[in-house]
């Protein structure tokens, strides 16, 4: 998203993830091509200023690194904690509507008619 502050001055919106902490484009964010997986890749330096290779690539879902995948566990935790708090909250209200002056004069009027009916045998 390209902007325009009060100053003139041009803006970029970028956001933050809150897993990992990369700062990235809002306009070029695009996750629809990202794997569903959890992968650990390790690189090999190719000397000063020749950039790196791929030296191996595994999923951390086999176990290999429990640790390291506790530590992401635990975060995204907090982050669906975080994303869907409110939604679990209004969902829970409206399976459970709290209308408590109708549920007073609900249980007055159904203890009376017991009472009657005990009376009556």
């Amino acid at each position: 998203m390209l902007s325009y502050n009060l100053k003139g001055e041009f803006i970029i919106s970028q956001w933050q993830c809150p897993l990992c902490g990369k700062i990235v484009s809002v306009s070029r964010y695009d996750p629809s091509n990202f794997e569903d997986d959890i992968l650990l890749v390790q690189v090999r330096g190719l000397g000063r200023g020749k950039g790196f290779e791929l030296a191996e690539k595994y999923s951390l879902l086999d176990g290999d690194n429990p640790e390291l995948l506790d530590l992401i566990s635990n975060r995204v935790a907090v982050i669906y904690d975080m994303l869907y708090e409110d939604v679990e909250d209004d969902e829970a209200e409206e399976e459970y509507p709290v209308d408590l002056e109708d549920d007073d004069e609900e249980e007055e009027d159904e203890d009376i008619n017991d009472l009657d009916e005990d009376i009556i045998d």
